[in-house]
């Protein structure tokens, strides 16, 4: 096709006496090819009916079903996000759905996102492609998989840089890149549908929030400064797809969201007539329902009272569940648990302890807790329907144990020996093996987790108070790696998941220091308190952590994450 002359065409638009201003665009110059390129609509079959059936006559409303004028850029609020531009590329139908759902989590949720394109067109069942798609698929690829943000998947990342033209579309060629951690950032809508009806439309667009409609382009619709819309000169091109923020029942048009740019129409916005080029054949695209990630942020300090003498453990054996032990002024071990909806006991356990206790567990209703007694070895007693009584293990130990399960049947235990190294005591589910010496020079009591089977992180504070992690991942232990910062008494470690470890400790201040492993060492972070003693540890689900102390009136206090 030839490229309109703005003078033609404005002069065209003068006969026809249109509502509507041309002006040369940075589309209206390009050729056939990048003018097709900035389409990308394959019409479902349902659409190619509808188109052939031709427009319909909408029935007249009834009064009052819906306001004469909406815009949701101004409607108790602004609820649209800014113009983007789909470069080179066919993608128009998720640029339109994409600004939908960002739309409808304003209107649902009052949060404003902006969500990655890339993540809806490349990386779904769409393919790597810049090739065309249609709304309804579109949509229904958002309830299924949901869409990260546009900062775990930026649009032109998933480009060459700079782009380079796919011999098989002579579009560019996208990629399918990698959104680690997607749960972070995974926005999803739990409904979408498509109405046809030009009432319901208007109402829906009144009550309920923007939709995606698809509908033929013209050659002069490539000038379009400002004004309504209707088509004057210039061939077909192909199918488009934008979002539709509103309508005018006096200028008898609807307003939309283009992905052009800022640099096209009206700031990259504008106005089509009512019953041009099949926007009102096709159906319009609707999403919602938005669920978006949790916000995740620390709680506390809460008083779980009690009068205790020793650092707190803790451990979790399901969903909700939390059994946390220390020893008591009597020097027996008391325990209190949460159920999931109140905290139960302060109960004594018994016991003649020279430590705090430890707890683990390796299955559901399971409890095995551990302490050193006042002649240095390691005493067992466990949960499992009733407590058991007491057994010994031997050892000669100088601090608190801690104790973990990476499985069924399986309990390692960690204490320090009289000769300051790091001892080892372990659980196989039919004998306890070791005491085996892992070395090192320890200043406190070890702690441990283990975030895999045949996996476990240990930790201790040096004699010049940094911190030093060893760990066994199947085959042997490594050695001693130094991780620095200030360590000021017996620290905790928990995992939540595969490769994540949390760990806290007194600071130089007695407050609550917290550093995390996701692949790399993050931290230190202040979790403030005034701490009486070391801490304790659990994690009962991805993203949840129960921290406990001993405050300065020597009861329990509790801090978690979620």
């Amino acid at each position: 096709m030839a490229t309109l002359d703005i003078h033609d065409l404005t002069a065209s638009l003068t006969e026809a006496k249109a509502r509507w201003s041309p002006r040369i665009t940075p589309q209206s110059l390009l050729g056939d090819e990048g003018k097709k390129a900035l389409l990308g609509v394959i019409f479902s079959p349902a659409d190619v009916a509808l188109r052939e059936a031709g427009p319909q006559a909408a029935a007249p409303p009834p009064a009052g079903a819906f306001s004469p004028e909406v815009d949701w850029r101004n409607k108790n609020g602004n609820h649209v996000t800014p113009v983007e531009d789909q470069k080179y590329c066919g993608s128009c139908v998720s640029f339109a759905c994409t600004g939908v759902v960002e739309s409808m989590a304003s209107i649902e949720l009052g949060q404003l996102f902006d969500l990655s394109e890339a993540d809806s067109h490349f990386n779904s069942n769409h393919g790597p492609s810049c090739a065309g798609w249609n709304s309804d698929a579109c949509m229904a690829q958002l309830q299924a998989r949901g869409q990260v943000t546009d900062a775990a998947l930026t649009y032109m990342s998933a480009f060459d840089n700079p782009p380079v033209i796919d011999p098989a579309t002579s579009l560019w060629k996208p990629y399918v890149r990698p959104t680690p951690n997607r749960p972070a950032s995974q926005v999803t809508i739990s409904r979408h549908g498509l109405i046809g009806d030009i009432n319901a439309r208007k109402t829906y667009l009144d009550t309920t929030g923007p939709c995606a409609a698809s509908f033929d382009v013209y050659d002069d619709f490539y000038s379009y400064s400002t004004g309504v819309y209707h088509h004057v000169s210039g061939n077909a091109v192909g199918g488009h797809c934008v979002e539709v923020i509103g309508y005018s029942e006096s200028e008898q048009c609807w307003i939309a969201k283009n992905s052009w740019g800022a640099g096209w129409g009206m700031a990259g916005f504008f106005k089509i007539a009512y019953g041009q080029c099949n926007f009102d054949v096709y159906a319009f695209s609707t999403a919602g329902g938005v669920t978006v990630p949790a916000t995740h942020g620390w709680s506390g300090w809460e008083s779980l009272g009690g009068i205790i003498t020793s650092k707190p453990s803790a451990v979790s054996w399901g969903a909700n569940r939390i059994d946390a032990v220390a020893r008591g002024t009597d020097s027996a071990v008391w325990h209190r648990w949460w159920d999931g909806a109140a905290w139960n006991g302060w109960e004594s356990l018994g016991g003649d302890c020279q430590s705090g206790p430890a707890i683990c567990s390796w299955a559901a209703g399971r409890l095995d807790m551990f302490v050193v007694g006042t002649d240095h070895q390691l005493y067992h007693k466990w949960f499992d329907g009733g407590w058991s009584g007491w057994e010994a293990l031997g050892g000669m130990l100088s601090s608190d144990p801690t104790a973990v399960s990476w499985g069924p049947n399986r309990i390692d235990v960690f204490a320090r020996g009289m000769d300051s190294a790091m001892w080892h005591l372990w659980w196989d589910g039919s004998h306890w093996g070791g005491w085996e010496s892992l070395g090192g020079v320890c200043d406190s009591a070890p702690a441990v987790a283990s975030w895999g089977a045949n996996r476990l992180d240990t930790f201790v504070k040096g004699t010049d108070s940094q911190l030093y992690h060893q760990y066994w991942a199947g085959a042997g232990w490594s050695g001693w790696e130094a991780l620095g910062g200030y360590v000021g008494g017996d620290l905790s470690a928990v995992s939540w998941g595969a490769n994540r470890i949390d760990m806290f400790y007194p600071g130089a201040g007695f407050a609550m220091m917290h550093r995390w492993w996701d692949g790399a060492w993050s931290g230190e972070e202040n979790l403030g308190g005034l701490l009486s003693s070391g801490t304790g540890a659990s994690s009962w689900a991805s993203g949840r952590l129960d921290c406990f102390v001993e405050g300065t009136d020597s009861a329990m206090y509790h801090k978690w994450y979620a």
